[in-house]
């Protein structure tokens, strides 16, 4: 009934049949395990056969409608099979094939989905992290090139232009390395981790966002309680946290004061970025984690810092939130384990 309609012709009987021994002997059971209305019917769902199969399915080219009308020929073919031998089939029998094949059809497409996903995701991060590697090549050769220009004299160190044109490079080195992060956390890398300690952390990050602090006259303030070792992976970290403290200095009016707070209570590690930005506007809060949003319109840039900032903190098993203060400013907060992914695996 399947081959070379639901399936592609080229498929062979074996793989075609796979998984439907383990399903029927399911169906079997649960039509025997009942002994009344009342009682529990047991259902393919609790067993790994269906999603295996929808898996299988996948990988071999079935089109998500061709999987759930498999299940629809199956069914036919039970009740065929079983007026060619005369059998007479109760109501309470076909029910139970019933919800046996709708159990079944549920989890095979779950699982198909979810492995449809979890595969263009993949995909889509390599070609994400081709893209990061490919344009560090010219930029490195850019970032040399200055230098030798500054070197040889044919460029002022102090020059407008030239102070523009490194820091563009510089953001543009600092976009790159972060990019490649994010793919690296979404692929499901394992973790390199190291010790470092929380107040050298905080201290890293304040130092990371002093020269834009220093530009618009802002106050840094780092402020430690129960300072312990972490062990962490740095690179990720890192990038989190200078995510938030280069927003935080970015959208906090000149004058302000941008305060990093840390501490360790319980085998986990509390890392808070204040602000005075003034709040975020209506419908950003909800919005503040998710790619290529900027929290504000005027703004330039990809709207990515937040973003990675959850990516690197997710794959820690650890947690980040936003607390918005209404005409005062926001609170970004990490909470991760003080030791994480120790020889395993992001998820």
């Amino acid at each position: 009934m399947v081959q070379g309609t639901l399936a592609p012709e080229t498929l062979s009987s074996i793989e075609l049949v796979d998984h439907l021994p383990s399903f029927l002997t399911e169906v079997i059971d649960a039509l025997r395990s009942d002994v009344g209305v009342s009682s529990r019917v047991p259902s393919p769902e609790e067993s790994q056969t269906a999603a295996d199969h929808g898996e299988q399915r996948l990988r071999l080219g079935f089109s998500l409608e061709a999987v759930v009308r498999e299940y629809g020929a199956l069914q036919e073919a039970i009740l065929a099979t079983g007026r060619e031998v005369g059998a007479s089939i109760s109501f309470r029998e076909l029910e139970i094939i019933f919800e046996c094949i709708v159990d079944g059809i549920a989890l095979a497409v779950s699982e198909y989905s979810r492995q449809r996903d979890a595969e263009m995701h993949r995909q889509h991060n390599e070609h994400f992290a081709f893209i990061a590697h490919e344009l560090r090549n010219p930029l490195s050769s850019a970032m040399m090139g200055l230098a030798q220009l500054k070197r040889s004299g044919q460029i002022q160190t102090g020059a407008r232009a030239a102070g523009a044109l490194e820091r563009g490079l510089a953001r543009l080195q600092e976009l790159i390395d972060h990019s490649l992060n994010v793919a690296r956390v979404a692929s499901g890398i394992e973790l390199r981790t190291e010790r470092v300690r929380l107040k050298a952390l905080l201290e890293e990050a304040q130092m990371f966002a002093s020269p834009q602090a220093e530009e618009k006259q802002i106050e840094l303030r780092v402020q430690v309680e129960l300072d312990e070792d972490l062990q962490v992976d740095l690179r990720l970290v890192r990038s989190a946290l200078n995510n938030l403290v280069s927003n935080a200095v970015k959208y906090s009016p000149p004058g302000g004061v941008v305060e990093l707070r840390g501490s360790t209570s319980g085998g986990r590690a509390s890392i808070e970025v204040e602000d005075c930005c003034g709040g975020l506007p209506p419908g950003k809060v909800e919005q503040a984690f998710a790619p290529f949003v900027r929290m504000d319109s005027n703004e330039t840039g990809f709207g990515l810092g937040l973003a990675i900032a959850k990516q690197a903190v997710d794959a820690h098993g650890g947690a980040i939130r936003v607390q918005n203060i209404p005409s005062k400013g926001c609170i970004f907060a990490l909470e991760f384990p003080i030791v994480s992914g120790l020889g395993g695996h992001v998820l």
